[in-house]
């Protein structure tokens, strides 16, 4: 049987946090019977997190676990997920925690209502000036260079139809970044509230630099602007070194 949702992680030195929130995530999709799958894709960690999903996926056969070559940075990542779920919703999230697990109830229950993507979003400020700088940049860039509707908000948390997903799936270039590919293919977007947990370890790995480059490659990439697609560099967005349970 397909499962109704597949959530897609992207792990980046997550051993302290995947063990546990792949748990908790197990106890919440079965105390709503829903059939599920976690898909874990390893970013390239360097850290324990390849072993804690090997250990994972061969225990229970809901996890699949993908690893990639090399860093090859979230988007990539979770672009890597997408194509391997079998979902008729598809869910992204963070290995850190910060998404609260019991948010994926209130996310499935609007988007039955006939959006094609839900994104969870807080109000909660990052800790470093420069994100907020980035994030509300970058919301800026979606609103009038994409035209996403100026009322809704992006993130990383979020829920989409696999009819969307398929459509994301198509996109041809090195660079890709999912919000700007959602709002290419659809503007039914809808938005949640919730409030944001502390980070349960560790630190963002995002920098100013990452910021801009993000920002910019954005802007090479997803802008209409004709003179820019000689510029955009045509393949495959990652690079897979194994997987199990797929």
């Amino acid at each position: 049987m397909e499962p109704i949702i597949s959530i897609v992680i992207p792990v980046y030195n997550g051993e302290k946090t995947i063990y546990g929130l792949c748990q908790e995530i197990i106890s919440f999709c079965q105390s709503y019977q829903w059939d599920f799958e976690i898909i874990l894709v390893d970013d390239g960690s360097s850290d324990q997190s390849k072993i804690i999903m090997t250990t994972l996926s061969l225990k229970n056969p809901t996890i699949k676990s993908v690893f990639l070559t090399k860093n090859h940075g979230q988007q990539n990542a979770i672009f890597c997920g997408l194509s391997f779920a079998a979902g008729q919703y598809i869910l992204t999230m963070d290995d850190d925690g910060q998404h609260p697990v019991s948010v994926m109830a209130k996310l499935m229950e609007r988007i039955e209502t006939g959006y094609d993507i839900v994104y969870a979003v807080t109000d909660v400020n990052y800790d470093q000036l420069y994100r907020n700088l980035g994030s509300n940049m970058t919301d800026k860039l979606f609103t009038y260079l994409l035209k996403k509707p100026s009322d809704k908000r992006i993130s990383s948390f979020r829920i989409m139809r696999a009819s969307l997903v398929k459509k994301i799936l198509n996109h041809p270039y090195i660079f890709v970044y999912i919000s700007a590919s959602v709002v290419k293919h659809t503007h039914h977007i809808e938005n949640i509230y919730y409030e944001k947990l502390q980070r349960r370890l560790g630190q963002s790995n995002y920098t100013f630099s990452k910021q801009l480059l993000l920002f910019l490659s954005i802007i090479l990439y997803y802008a209409p602007w004709f003179f820019l697609k000689p510029f955009r560099q045509k393949g495959t967005p990652y690079h897979i070194e194994r997987k199990i349970n797929l």
